[in-house]
């Protein structure tokens, strides 16, 4: 787990700097939450990829691949409470927000992630009549 831990912290810096990227041209013409959601939906995409592929080591199924919006709205949740909190009440400024939110929620990310493709990949390797 310490190995998929690493590769979940490669993945989740190069989709962190993809998504302040893309949040950070969205800010420029939308509020700063509007721009938050686009990025996180791009960043939903680019995390399953990599998650399936390179963290995990999993195939990419549909199954899988329909469990991963809940995830990412649970984090939402989570994530625009605490962006919300850090910019408004603690007037952390709005290029940065995002980055610590991310700081923050990670741990629970990989975690769930983990859960979810890693129950289904053994799912379907157990063998029948077996249980």
């Amino acid at each position: 787990m310490r190995h998929e831990f690493l590769r979940f912290l490669v993945t989740g810096t190069l989709n962190t700097l993809a998504c302040w990227l893309v949040y950070l041209l969205c800010n420029l013409l939308m509020p700063y939450m509007a721009a938050y959601s686009i990025a996180y939906i791009f960043g939903m995409f680019f995390t399953y990829y990599m998650n399936t592929r390179w963290v995990f080591k999993v195939p990419m199924k549909w199954s899988t691949f329909m469990q991963f919006p809940v995830i990412f709205v649970i984090r939402y949740v989570l994530d625009v409470s605490v962006l919300y909190a850090l910019i408004s009440w603690l007037h952390c400024p709005e290029a940065l927000g995002p980055l610590a939110t991310i700081a923050l929620t990670m741990p629970l990310g990989f975690l769930m992630s983990r859960f979810v493709l890693m129950r289904r990949a053994h799912e379907h390797d157990a063998p029948a009549g077996k249980g």
